[in-house]
């Protein structure tokens, strides 16, 4: 990741965190002021389950990530020269995936363990029957496709001018150039399947319920969709990837399961990976 990518996740990451800071205390004497409102009450997301560690396992993610992105000019300029693209092998996928349901476990072990809650009341696993599930998620795939895909292309178009690295995300470039057909395969299951599971469970679960417990959905779907672009490190799909965080929370709200976001962000992720491979010339 060059330097100019690093710098604005860095401070995209820091105003997010302060901005909660302020929200939170802004929210609280919102609440101290006008008892009868209750700011977190909408929608069919429940948070009373939150509690102060929930917020400050919040707190460390964000600050983890801040940390992670400190801008280091000296670092990026040293491997500026190296390949344009990280290669895509088998070892370093799947310790991904590892990774990745490692942290997943973590947590619901913290939920179903220390607090003492049930992950599948929590998230609203049994909320929908699979066919009303399934009927919400063919009538959002294809607006949210054509409002994701409409502002990529206008991210993409705004930042030609003037940003100077115009390529895609290292892991989809890596999947494009690479010729191992095992460590495609293991892509395409990190991508279709393992961080929809990963990703939701904790961005719209955990870290959008607690941040919807301490203010309220609108702002707590606003940072924590700002949060879920950031992580995946790429200038250009800023916009479009927070755009689809916010789309998963609306749905999320409205019909109070997860399975919602989870099926459409895998339903998202396999139309991307369709197209690389088999319209590789087009850029998702």
């Amino acid at each position: 990741m060059d330097a100019a990518t690093q710098g604005v996740m860095h401070d995209l990451t820091l105003l997010v965190w302060l901005a909660l800071i302020v929200g939170v205390g802004a929210y609280r004497l919102l609440r101290v002021a006008l008892p009868g409102t209750y700011w977190n009450g909408t929608g069919r997301v429940e948070v009373g389950w939150c509690l102060p560690p929930d917020a400050m396992i919040v707190a460390a993610i964000s600050m983890l990530l801040l940390t992670g992105l400190r801008v280091d000019e000296s670092a990026a300029a040293a491997v500026a020269p190296a390949a344009e693209t990280t290669a895509l092998s088998v070892n370093a996928t799947l310790g991904s995936i590892v990774v990745q349901l490692g942290l997943a476990v973590l947590l619901l072990v913290y939920l179903r363990n220390v607090r003492r809650l049930s992950p599948a009341e929590l998230f609203g696993l049994r909320q929908l029957s699979l066919g009303r599930l399934l009927g919400v998620v063919l009538l959002a795939a294809v607006p949210m496709l054509v409002v994701v895909n409409g502002s990529a292309f206008f991210m993409q178009e705004w930042l030609r001018g003037f940003w100077p690295d115009m390529s895609g995300q290292e892991a989809v470039e890596a999947f494009r150039k690479s010729t191992d057909p095992v460590a495609k395969g293991l892509m395409i299951i990190a991508a279709a399947v393992i961080a929809p599971l990963v990703e939701e469970l904790f961005f719209r679960g955990f870290i959008y319920g607690v941040m919807k417990r301490y203010t309220d959905g609108l702002f707590a779907a606003l940072c924590s969709s700002i949060l879920f672009a950031v992580v995946h490190m790429h200038v250009g799909t800023l916009l479009p990837l927070a755009l689809l965080a916010l789309i998963f929370c609306a749905l999320y709200e409205r019909t109070g399961s997860l399975l919602v976001p989870m099926l459409l962000h895998a339903a998202f992720n396999s139309v991307s990976l369709v197209v690389m491979l088999f319209f590789p010339e087009v850029k998702p």
